[in-house]
């Protein structure tokens, strides 16, 4: 489609509200055979999401309307964060609870839908919705779904639960719910790190960064939930630790020896080495904990076969604070640990 007349997208946008079956499917496929920038800036502009939202339940067309929502809401950065914010109004996340919660349904059509679900929580308005108005409730069956096992050889269709989860953490009511002592989500969570699958590390992994943010909560991730093995497990590669550089090292980051492969996903490692970063800013004692466990000696091996500028200067970041002198005490003294 590339009539710039805007006639042609607001008449589009009427069939998509029409509640004849045959129209709707005609202007669901005429949507998504708009793949140019412009195209799909106007669709946007024009009211096209809200109504492609109330299609995601209508048998005849939820797949195709499914698709162009993804495209809108991915493709188009000028407009991303309208789209979004067009979903939320159309009540997107009770949608996409609702198909995707029913039983028998196809297991690429889930994943499509929480792809759209990720979309729509990048706003604080969106992940407020998804929190519910309790506030901590509303993401359980999701959460429930995402760490049962997946059988084997089928569909992850649960894979994208993890960046529903990355997104709410970035309000205070998501931070919360992952964090809360009596429900034990974060430690449930952190397994996925090591996940075979990268699209749930990578969720997870922006968890965890976003939980560190908040300083309070630095002493109980460190020493009750005993978070640094979690960062520095993926960081760790192959390399054979000298017996002094293992004094006060878990022993799980140095037992699997030379078998043992560094996380290949540049993103992940991004997060994590920032995460670390935001517990040595978080304070003295952080930083203590950090020294007395020997991330240096993780983080020097990863830097040394790191290719990404961006993560070696975060871990150059985070060196800097390990080798800081702490007030009152003597000067070079951090440096002692290095040698």
């Amino acid at each position: 489609m590339s009539d710039n007349n805007a006639s042609v997208y607001t008449d589009l946008v009427e069939f998509l509200k029409s509640p004849r079956a045959d129209l709707c499917k005609a202007a669901v496929d005429a949507t998504a055979s708009v793949t140019d920038q412009s195209g799909m800036e106007k669709l946007i502009k024009y009211g096209a999401v809200g109504p492609l939202c109330k299609l995601i339940n209508r048998p005849e067309c939820s797949g195709e309307a499914v698709d162009a929502l993804l495209r809108l809401s991915s493709e188009v950065p000028t407009f991303c964060s309208q789209a979004a914010t067009d979903m939320t109004e159309a009540g997107m996340v009770t949608r996409v609870l609702e198909v995707v919660l029913a039983k028998d349904k196809d297991a690429k059509y889930v994943d499509s839908a929480l792809a759209l679900l990720v979309n729509t929580t990048r706003t604080e308005a969106g992940a407020v919705a998804m929190l519910g108005p309790d506030g901590s409730e509303r993401p359980v069956p999701l959460l429930t779904r995402f760490l049962a096992p997946v059988p084997t050889g089928e569909v992850d269709k649960w894979q994208n639960v993890a960046g529903v989860l990355m997104n709410l953490t970035q309000v205070e009511g998501g931070r919360q719910f992952v964090t809360r002592i009596s429900t034990g989500v974060l430690e449930k969570l952190l397994p996925q790190l090591r996940s075979d699958n990268v699209v749930r590390r990578r969720g997870v992994a922006g968890v965890v960064k976003n939980i560190c943010f908040t300083k309070e909560s630095s002493f109980w991730l460190l020493h009750e939930i005993g978070i640094l093995k979690h960062l520095l497990y993926p960081l760790a590669g192959p390399e054979e630790l000298d017996l002094d550089d293992r004094v006060g090292m878990d022993p799980e980051l140095w037992l699997d020896g030379p078998d043992k492969v560094r996380e290949p996903d540049s993103q992940v490692r991004l997060l994590l080495v920032e995460a670390i970063l935001l517990l040595l800013a978080s304070g003295r004692n952080s930083r203590e904990h950090i020294r007395k466990h020997r991330a240096y000696v993780i983080l020097k091996f990863a830097d040394m076969v790191e290719e990404s500028e961006q993560i070696g200067e975060k871990i150059n970041e985070c060196v800097q604070f390990l080798r800081r002198d702490e007030e009152g005490t003597e000067e070079g003294s951090s440096d002692r640990i290095f040698r």
